[in-house]
Formats: C-alpha cells, structure tokens, sequence
C-alpha cells in the first residue's frame, strides 16, 4: 500500500469516526418512568415541535410547545421525540436544550400517598434525635394486572440541617390493591428553627414529597 493510499484510508476512517461522534451528540435520549393512568407533562418552548409513538413506531399524537397532562391508560413503553429549531448562526452557540427523545416507561403500578393520614408518634424535637418516632401514612396502590407487589423504599429529608431519614418497619411490605398502611421508623436530628420536606419513593422510585406544615421546635 503507498503512502498515499494509507493516507485517503486512515483520512476516510477518520471521517466516518467524526461522523458517528456527531450524529451520537445530536440524537440525545432520556429514559422516565412513569405510572399508568397518571398525567405526565414536559414543558417545552412554543417553537418546539414533538411526536409521541408507540413501541412499534406507531404515532400516537403530534404538536408543538408543552407535551401537557397526557395520561397512558395502556402500560408499556412510548417514545416522545423532540425537534429543535436553530437559527443556525455559526456565530452563536445554539445548542440543543432538550433531549431529542425521552423514553417514556409507563409502568403497570401506581402508587398515592394520602398525606391526610400522615402521623407521627411523636413530634420531632431540634436538635435531639429522632430515633423511636415511627411515622405512619396511608397509601392508594393499583395495578393494571390487579397484581400485588413489593415494596422497600424508606424515605430522605431534604431542608436546611436535617439529617433525618425513614426506614421500612418491616424492611419489606406486600402491596395489596387498594388502602395500604406504610410505617416508617426515624433516625437523624433536625434543627430548630427550620422548616423540613420528607422525600418518599413510591413503587417504581418516583418521589412524592410533602412539606412538613410547621418549623422543627
């Protein structure tokens, strides 16, 4: 092979390679989970146009701005994609700012937490641990399937000096369709003064969060 020919080869390989890069840089992908029969929404800006298809490819629904409250009576899996507009101004730095595709993952569970149950054995104290409060709350569980299903997620605080955190009583529960009661025991210390949110995960690990009404005393 001459020179020349090992040149235009490792020029031409170079290219494809360059190429591959780009149009991996271009095509962005987003995975979300979700429950079924649960509105979903994606705010997008007016000039931005998107499709919804399904696993095969089928399209369901097209507009542009918002993709708002749409519900997914049938589990499975969906495709939103998204297309940009540039003004293609090589003197400007128009990246893209959303990802080209999000794929939707609607999940057959669904879980609500009735934070009009939520109790506490005892109120939390600034400053001292939480350790022994148990905290209990209801939770609304269905399937598509009419299925049971496991449950092991605790929950995290998030505010300004908490450290509390919820774990499982039993470790592990069984969700039966309808009313489920959840219990919680408490570790950690918050401070005074501060007001704090409880960060729960619902079945498929989606946060549902609620904000304590009153500050630590």
């Amino acid at each position: 092979m001459s020179k020349l020919q090992l040149f235009a080869l490792l020029f031409t390989a170079g290219f494809v390679l360059a190429q591959q890069s780009v149009e991996q840089e271009k095509e962005t992908k987003e995975d979300v989970v979700i429950s079924y029969n649960t509105p979903f929404s994606y705010s997008l800006n007016p000039d931005v146009s998107w499709e919804l298809t399904n696993s095969r490819g089928n399209l369901i629904n097209q507009g542009k701005g918002n993709f708002a409250d749409k519900v997914f009576d049938v589990p499975g899996n969906y495709v939103l994609s998204i297309q940009e507009k540039h003004a293609h101004n090589e003197a400007s730095c128009d990246h893209d700012q959303y990802p080209s595709k999000l794929n939707l993952i609607v999940s057959n569970t669904k879980m609500d937490f009735d934070w009009s149950t939520l109790k506490f054995s005892k109120n939390i104290v600034g400053g001292q641990s939480s350790k022994g409060i148990t905290v209990t709350v209801d939770v609304l569980y269905s399937s598509a399937e009419n299925e049971n299903a496991v449950y092991e997620h605790g929950f995290k605080t998030a505010g300004v000096g908490t450290s509390i955190v919820g774990t499982l009583k039993d470790k592990k529960t069984i969700l039966k369709p309808g009313v489920n009661k959840l219990a919680f025991l408490l570790d950690g210390v918050a401070e005074k003064g501060n007001y704090i949110m409880l960060d729960f995960k619902d079945v498929n690990g989606n946060v549902q969060s609620y904000t304590l009404t009153q500050k630590i005393k």
